[in-house]
């Protein structure tokens, strides 16, 4: 479980976007978000994982979602310079969700043994009581959870 107070955590890709990516840029003023608040959490507090295929996903949908390449690349640099490099090796999982882009999450979320997988999307939601090694729940919870209220 959790060490000395520390999680480890996967957050799925709408925790990245719902952040944005205004709140990189110093000269913005931005209000802090519930997810912006996670962000900075885990980033400084716990372990946040990810994977090279999940680093991907974020680094895609910030530029389809039309966030300028430099806030793309300081964001993505703040990740990698903060989080923990998970080598996915297992291959599956069990349950599967409907959605299969989201099993890179919960394989991540195996093989880096961490304590939560945080999403709002509803396939991984679905799948809250199917797997015992970690928790997975939604921002609201994760915020209640991390003591971030």
């Amino acid at each position: 479980m959790k060490t000395n107070d520390k999680y480890r955590v996967v957050l799925d890709t709408n925790q990245i976007v719902g952040a944005g990516s205004r709140w990189i840029d110093p000269v913005l003023i931005v209000e802090s978000n519930k997810a912006i608040k996670l962000i900075k959490a885990v980033a400084r507090e716990h372990t946040g994982l990810y994977s090279g295929k999940i680093m991907g996903e974020y680094i895609e949908k910030l530029i389809d979602l039309g966030h300028p390449p430099k806030r793309v690349e300081r964001y993505i640099g703040l990740l990698l310079g903060a989080f923990e490099r998970v080598k996915v090796t297992s291959k599956e999982c069990s349950p599967m969700p409907s959605d299969l882009d989201d099993v890179i999450f919960l394989l991540c979320a195996i093989d880096g043994s961490a304590n939560l997988l945080v999403s709002d999307d509803k396939h991984l939601l679905a799948l809250k009581s199917d797997y015992s090694n970690f928790k997975i729940m939604n921002q609201g919870e994760a915020t209640v959870e991390l003591s971030l209220l």
